[in-house]
């Protein structure tokens, strides 16, 4: 009757995951083996997870991807990445609207994915027009250049798989 599902330490995650997301789902973890860019962000998949790390590494041997960790300290899966980005707790939101301002500034957002998908493209591209690198790197800790090569990478390949851990929900901006 209260709504309380999973534990209280994923009950808050979830809510959150299902007000952005519509549902508590997403892709098949397999599919990171198809992928051309693997984005580990907010979990130490190489201790929770063997699963995530044994697509993420198939992916690399047979497809050459790319493995992006992002985190707030240098874990065992950031020391497998080919790209790690240690931010500040509490700053992912920061770093994702600065990676969606390069992505619409350099013509790399996927527009007809986004007007098909999504509720309001336009509004999301005049809000995030002062979430800009510079903005987004005194928040965050990273630097300009880091920001905008990780935007590039993923706007420059075609299938990027985001694996998501529960930091996101675990500060307090909630599930960003």
């Amino acid at each position: 009757y209260s709504g309380f599902f999973g534990s209280i330490c994923t009950n808050l995650a979830w809510t959150g995951w299902m007000m952005g997301a519509g549902a508590l789902r997403g892709p098949d973890p397999r599919e990171m083996a198809k992928s051309d860019c693997v984005v580990i962000w907010g979990t130490n998949a190489v201790v929770t997870q063997v699963n995530v790390m044994t697509h993420a590494i198939k992916a690399r041997k047979e497809r050459g991807a790319k493995i992006v960790v992002i985190d707030v300290y240098e874990n065992a899966t950031m020391k497998q990445a080919d790209m790690g980005l240690v931010l500040k707790p509490g700053t992912d939101g920061a770093l994702a609207c600065a990676v969606m301002h390069v992505l619409f500034r350099e013509g790399l957002a996927d527009r007809a994915y986004l007007e098909r998908y999504t509720d309001d493209p336009q509004g999301l591209e005049a809000h995030l027009r002062t979430r800009t690198p510079e903005w987004a790197a005194d928040i965050t800790g990273l630097t300009v250049a880091e920001i905008e090569a990780f935007a590039r990478l993923v706007g420059t390949t075609k299938k990027t798989y985001f694996r998501l851990g529960y930091g996101f929900a675990r500060q307090r901006n909630g599930a960003v």
